[in-house]
């Protein structure tokens, strides 16, 4: 039994809502429904009554929830037994190399106590890296991106991990470019790009495919062109060295664009929308600083939601 369910099942009963727990614990409610529905598969009772209203425990959901804090209670108390939880400032955590979560990691450490202890751990690679380097123990979050289209690769090899899992965001893919090299448009079509000559991270992988397969996907729609960099700053150069070289990436804050001098326009391209998704250990348990980082990671993605509407 995961006690991870535990503590889902508590944060509806403290919201009597399932679409309000979802959004507090950073992940989608039909993931968030179906990780209750299991939880009272395997007790074999409900804990919850689903009405109009909302969510209202059973009688043994009562019950249920009363154990449950206990353990949530009892798990925290031995955790902070552990030298982890005395280490200070502590943040572990391995990324897809993203201008917004660099950003946003940035933020949290400007926030930070620098007179303290301090303790940062961080690592931009590719996302089966992060995933194995989370399953290790290296790191203790990830942050991981996949299009839409290879969903089901990752999220197989996740749960072969055993690995848990918050989707965060799903965005569609952005076309980073420089300023010089800005078209006057709103969007840019797969036709545009035929034309331009990609840069993208030459260390790309996915579950199950070939490095031979998943260098041919990252090439112009039209074009034989690609040229592959291994770190943010060399694509930054590269995007205002070369004449219409562009990159694919999530959506950028307008401070970094303005401070790298680059520009982003919408893509009209298929199999361009992406997600990325926190991985972390079963049984982890989310530190305040890690709490405080994904709040940021929410506000700069809401942010920029709104802004691209």
């Amino acid at each position: 039994m995961n006690t991870l369910h535990f503590k889902y099942a508590v944060e509806v009963e403290r919201t009597g809502s399932i679409t309000q727990a979802a959004e507090n614990l950073f992940m989608g409610q039909p993931n968030l429904s179906k990780a209750i529905m299991e939880l009272e598969e395997t007790l074999g009772y409900q804990i919850f009554q689903r009405t109009s209203k909302g969510v209202i425990p059973t009688e043994k959901g009562s019950a249920f929830l009363i154990y449950a804090k206990n353990i949530l209670a009892s798990i925290e108390k031995m955790e902070a037994l552990s030298d982890r939880h005395s280490a200070g400032q502590t943040l572990s955590i391995a990324f897809v190399r993203s201008t917004y979560i660099a950003f946003a990691l940035k933020t949290l450490i400007s926030e930070m106590d620098h007179t303290g202890k301090l303790r940062l751990n961080v690592r931009e690679t590719n996302a089966v890296q992060i995933i194995n380097s989370v399953v290790s123990g290296s790191f203790s979050l990830g942050i991981v991106r996949y299009r839409l289209f290879h969903e089901k690769y990752f999220m197989d090899y996740i749960r072969d991990k055993d690995l848990d899992v918050i989707p965060f965001w799903e965005f569609d893919s952005m076309v980073l470019t420089s300023e010089r090299n800005c078209r006057e448009r709103d969007k840019i079509t797969g036709r545009d790009l035929g034309s331009m000559t990609p840069v993208s991270f030459g260390d790309e992988s996915i579950p199950y495919l070939s490095f031979g397969e998943v260098r041919r996907e990252a090439k112009s729609p039209v074009a034989d062109k690609a040229l592959f960099v291994y770190d943010r700053a060399t694509a930054y150069d590269f995007l205002h060295t070369i004449p219409d070289s562009y990159m694919l990436t999530a959506p950028v804050p307008p401070s970094e664009l303005e401070k790298y001098g680059l520009t982003q326009r919408k893509c009209d391209i298929p199999n361009e929308r992406s997600k990325d998704v926190i991985v972390f250990q079963r049984g982890y348990k989310l530190t305040d600083l890690d709490r405080r980082f994904i709040n940021i990671l929410s506000e700069i993605k809401n942010s920029a939601e709104f802004d691209l509407r």
